[in-house]
C-alpha cells in the first residue's frame, strides 16, 4: 500500500480545498495520472498518482486538507474497494466544505439559497455572508494579508515616481491592435520595456539571499497583477517575448482569472512585478514589494497622454540614483 499525500503547492497557504476526485474510488490508476484537483488561494492544481494501484479515497470532496496530509491510498492491483458513497461528488450543485455544511445546518439555510450563490465551492464565509454574519477573509485575501505583512516587516522600501509621455506608445498600441486584430494596450508595452532593461539593470531583477548576498537572474520574469474582483493574481511573463505575444499571454491570464483556472506554474518565479492601476482617474499607486523580489512598478492611468510610473525598491540592494536612472531608461523606451 502507498499513501497519497498532499504536496506543498505554494508558500502562502497552510490549507487547500480538495475540489474533486478525478479518479473514482476503487479505480485502477497508472503512475503520473491526475487523480484529484486541489484548490489553493491562487490556482487549481492537479494531484498526480505517484505509482500504479487501486485508488482508495480517504477524504471527501470539499474537505480542507494541509500539506503532508494523507488523502488516499494506492492498493495492490486487483484489490476490491467498497466506494465511500458519502465522499462522491454530487450530481449537481456546488461542493460544500465541511465548515460550510455545519453552518448551513446551524442557520437552517435552504438548498435553494446555497444553489443561488452560483459558486463551484461553498465555504463557511460564503454562508456567513448569506446569513448576514461577520464576514471572514477568503483564502485569497488571507494569502495577500500574509504577503503584505511580511513585505512591510522585512523590506526597507523606498519609492520614486516619474512622469512619462505615453502618447506615442498608446498610438503604437492602437496601430498594433488594428494590424493584428488583437487588443494591445499600454500595459503590454510596459511589460516589454521592463523586460528589455534586465541586461542593463540586473540588480532590479535579483533576489536578496541574506544581508551580504544577492542572486542575479538569468532572464527577466515579469509578474503582472490581474484582479477582476475575485482576488489578486500575479501571473508571469517569462523572458522577453515580442509585444503581440505578451498581449496574447495577458489575454489568457485575464481569462484564467475570470474562470479560476490558473495553474501554479503560471504564478511562480516572478523576479520583478508590474502592478496595473490604470483605471480612469488613478494617478498614483505605491506597490508592495513581494518577498523574494527587489522591485515592483506601478502604472497609473494616462491623463492627456501622460502616465505616472512608480518604482518601489528594496533600499538594501538599489540606491535612489540607480532607481532614477532605471525609470529614465524605462521612459526612453516608452517615449522614444
Amino acid at each position: 500500500m502507498t499513501e497519497v499525500r498532499v504536496p506543498k503547492l505554494n508558500n502562502n497557504d497552510t490549507e487547500y480545498i480538495l475540489t474533486e476526485w478525478i479518479v473514482a474510488d476503487g479505480e485502477q490508476v497508472e503512475p503520473g495520472r491526475p487523480v484529484a484537483t486541489l484548490e489553493t488561494s491562487k490556482a487549481a492544481e492537479e494531484l498526480l498518482s505517484p505509482q500504479a494501484g487501486v485508488l482508495r479515497h480517504l477524504v471527501e470532496p470539499g474537505a480542507e486538507c494541509s500539506p503532508g496530509q494523507v488523502i488516499a491510498q494506492l492498493l495492490p492491483e486487483g484489490a476490491e474497494v467498497t466506494p465511500i458513497v458519502a465522499g462522491q461528488r454530487p450530481q449537481s450543485g456546488p461542493i460544500i466544505t465541511e465548515p460550510a455544511a455545519a453552518l448551513i445546518r446551524e442557520l437552517c439555510v435552504s438548498p435553494q439559497e446555497v444553489q443561488a450563490l452560483g459558486l463551484k465551492v461553498v465555504r463557511r464565509n460564503d454562508i456567513e455572508q448569506l446569513g448576514g454574519l461577520v464576514r471572514t477573509l477568503s483564502p485569497v485575501q488571507r494569502a495577500i494579508s500574509r504577503t503584505v505583512t511580511r513585505s512591510h516587516q522585512t523590506i526597507p522600501a523606498a519609492y520614486t515616481v516619474i512622469k512619462v509621455d505615453v502618447s506615442a506608445a498608446m498610438r503604437e498600441a492602437r496601430e498594433t491592435t488594428r494590424q493584428l486584430r488583437m487588443l494591445v494596450g499600454l500595459p503590454d508595452l510596459l511589460v516589454s520595456a521592463v523586460a528589455k532593461l534586465h541586461k542593463d539593470f540586473p540588480l532590479f531583477f535579483a533576489t536578496l539571499q541574506d544581508e551580504r548576498t544577492i542572486r542575479l537572474a538569468d532572464t527577466p520574469q515579469v509578474g503582472v497583477t490581474v484582479d477582476l474582483g475575485d482576488g489578486l493574481h500575479i501571473p508571469v511573463i517569462r523572458g522577453n517575448p515580442a509585444v503581440p505575444e505578451i498581449a496574447r499571454q495577458m489575454a489568457a491570464f485575464r481569462t484564467s482569472a475570470q474562470h479560476g483556472t490558473f495553474r501554479q506554474e503560471d504564478l511562480l518565479g516572478a523576479n520583478i512585478v508590474v502592478t496595473l492601476h490604470h483605471d480612469e482617474g488613478i494617478m498614483l499607486a505605491i506597490p508592495i514589494i513581494h518577498p523574494g523580489n527587489v522591485c515592483a512598478l506601478a502604472l497609473g492611468a494616462p491623463d492627456n497622454g501622460v502616465a505616472h510610473i512608480g518604482l518601489a525598491y528594496d533600499h538594501r540592494v538599489v540606491n535612489g540614483r540607480d532607481a532614477v536612472v532605471f525609470l529614465q531608461s524605462l521612459r526612453d523606451l516608452l517615449a522614444p
